[in-house]
């Protein structure tokens, strides 16, 4: 029983590593490309709290990634 519930968390972490990872190259992405194609002051400012969001992003990403090796460790201790 217990296997199952840690494979849940273990589906539901990797899924959300998924969309941060995705949402880490769109916004990261896009606010390059503002920064590179207009580079007026209010594009630049967009930009830049683009760049912000998207290493918010992958601090999650970052932060989700260790609680997933934390789980698949314990997982790995009590199967033993």
């Amino acid at each position: 029983m217990r296997e199952i519930v840690y494979t849940e968390k273990l589906n539901s972490i990797r899924n959300e590593m998924t969309h941060l990872w995705t949402s880490f190259f769109i916004v990261g992405g896009g606010s390059f490309t503002l920064l590179f194609n207009k580079p007026t002051f209010g594009v630049a400012v967009l930009a830049f709290i683009g760049l912000l969001f998207a290493c918010i992003f992958f601090n999650a990403y970052i932060v989700r990634r260790t609680e997933l090796l934390k789980l698949l460790n314990k997982l790995e201790r009590e199967n033993k």
